[in-house]
């Protein structure tokens, strides 16, 4: 909440100064350069870090004096095959003692994630990445993997034992970049369920997905960046209305209030709204084909679709729109990168032929100066054949619409094809 009030402040001082702020200041991080190295059995392969990489960094399970009286994991990261390529993967070794009830009891190795790169006490959650649909904030990643039937009561691994590959394909992290991922690793009975072996370790990861809270706030700086855009095309006539600054008021405190918001959480979104309102009515601008190419970047198509929607909404909000508005919400179609034809679409639906100071054929009629005389005639056809079956609808709205639109067609086609319709 407070995070998108600040945003919304900052994007308007950020126009003052004629500065704004971007929000990938570098490229996505890449996986390091990887080498492997023999330690102890044939099959125990480490990928090491990059040859920059400080030997500070090196995990303490890879260097301190092993007590096999107790139990002891290790995380590392490997390689397995991807096709023609290789991909990175978890590797979990133990080693050490494991106290079981009796002799061939059945375990299986649970190992919980966590990620601790800001702070051990405040860790993240590692989310399972879902085969289809939206993450699921309270699913959280635990790998399971069944290791057999232990033959002794006290089993004693001398050496490090590999005993599960953990794939980045199964989890969803929260950031991306380098991440400390702490891996709870315990050994469980199967019949009681019971830990009977538990150990804490360190892996270092280099994410180079995007994770989900800077998914979050991806969203959120769009939103922001959206209020901006939004008050943009309120004032693009040079007066800012009340009308239009309820509209994006209204979509502000669905988009960053919440219904147990307290009073001064609601008021101070208030203010920040009546701030940015005040810039733009004091001649205020800014550069929104900067601003929609950052939204292109953090925002889906759905997102950059739901920002569209809204500056249409609000240039609706005085009952009649401009051929200056309609200019700037076909730049912003076009900055947004949202097709021509779904904006047209978007437009019959929210700001109808009567309420067009001027005639705009290519939002009105679909026509663009493009097409051919016979494209023109198939498309005016198209339309023609569309409004004459709404003439009679129930819906007085869409009768009076669809009359306008029918008297619009006739005049294009001797504009356009040099064919009159009769009605």
């Amino acid at each position: 909440m407070h995070a998108g009030l600040t945003r919304i402040i900052a994007a308007v001082k950020n126009a003052c100064f004629g500065v704004l702020e971007r929000l990938r200041s570098s490229k996505a991080p890449q996986l390091p350069a990887a080498a492997t190295a023999r330690l102890g059995k044939a099959w125990d392969h480490v990928s090491k870090l990059a040859a920059s990489r400080d030997d500070s960094e090196v995990p303490a399970e890879l260097s301190r004096p092993l007590d096999l009286n107790v139990f002891n994991c290790r995380a590392r990261i490997g390689r397995q095959p991807d096709g023609e390529s290789w991909k990175s993967v978890i590797v979990v070794d133990i080693c050490g003692t494991i106290q079981a009830p009796a002799d061939g009891h059945e375990v299986e190795l649970c190992v919980a994630i966590k990620d601790v790169t800001d702070s051990e006490s405040e860790s993240l959650s590692i989310l399972n990445r879902p085969k289809q649909g939206p993450l699921n904030p309270s699913s959280h990643f635990a790998y399971r993997c069944d290791m057999g039937r232990l033959c002794r009561q006290r089993t004693l691994l001398e050496d490090w034992t590999a005993v599960g590959q953990i794939s980045p394909d199964w989890f969803v992290l929260p950031r991306t970049g380098r991440r400390r991922l702490q891996c709870r690793t315990s050994v469980v009975s199967r019949q009681t369920g019971e830990q009977l072996a538990g150990a804490d370790c360190i892996v270092i990861y280099e994410n180079t997905e995007i994770g989900y809270l800077d998914v979050e706030d991806n969203i959120q700086r769009a939103k922001t960046l959206a209020v901006g855009v939004a008050f943009s095309v309120g004032a693009a006539n040079g007066h800012l209305l009340d009308p239009e600054v309820n509209v994006i008021c209204a979509w502000a405190k669905t988009n960053f209030g919440s219904a147990d918001a307290s009073a001064g959480a609601r008021l101070e979104l208030e203010r920040a709204l009546q701030k940015t309102a005040s810039f733009f009515r004091r001649g205020g601008t800014l550069d929104l084909r900067e601003i929609c190419g950052e939204i292109v970047e953090i925002a889906p198509l759905i997102g950059r679709i739901e920002i569209l929607d809204l500056c249409l909404r609000v240039a609706a909000a005085k009952g009649q729109v401009s051929t200056t508005e309609l200019k700037l919400l076909k730049d912003l179609s076009d900055w947004l990168q949202v097709d021509r034809a779904r904006l047209r679409i978007m437009v019959e639906k929210i700001l109808p032929v009567e309420m067009h100071q001027g005639h705009d054929a290519e939002m009105i009629l679909g026509v663009t100066e493009t097409m051919s005389q016979d494209e023109t005639r198939v498309q005016l056809n198209r339309e023609y054949a569309k409004w004459s079956s709404r003439v009679i609808s129930t819906d007085p709205s869409i009768r009076r619409q669809a009359d306008q639109m029918l008297k619009l067609l006739g005049e294009a086609r001797t504009q356009y094809v040099g064919v009159k319709t009769a009605r």
